[in-house]
């Protein structure tokens, strides 16, 4: 009974996502913000740049991919304790 407390513990596969999730995640954003930064919209024409869409929303899907994927395989190969 005494091994079935909660110890509050990240587990080794979450670690290992945060780690992969920020180390992708970051250079990412950093580069669509370049992108989206350079050059300025043409007077008097539709222009649709903006930072939800074009800088947040990808960065987030692809850190989360990246995340998930390092946690689901360091999950699946690595014995329990």
């Amino acid at each position: 009974m005494a091994g079935e407390s909660y110890d509050g513990q990240m587990s080794r596969a979450a670690k290992w996502g945060v780690l992969a999730a920020a180390v992708v995640g970051l250079p990412t954003f950093a580069f669509l913000l370049m992108l989206d930064a350079l050059g300025d919209c043409a007077p008097a024409t539709a222009c649709h740049k903006g930072f939800l869409l074009m800088v947040l929303a990808p960065t987030v899907a692809i850190a989360s991919g990246v995340g998930l994927l390092a946690w689901l395989l360091v999950s699946r190969f690595t014995p329990e304790r």
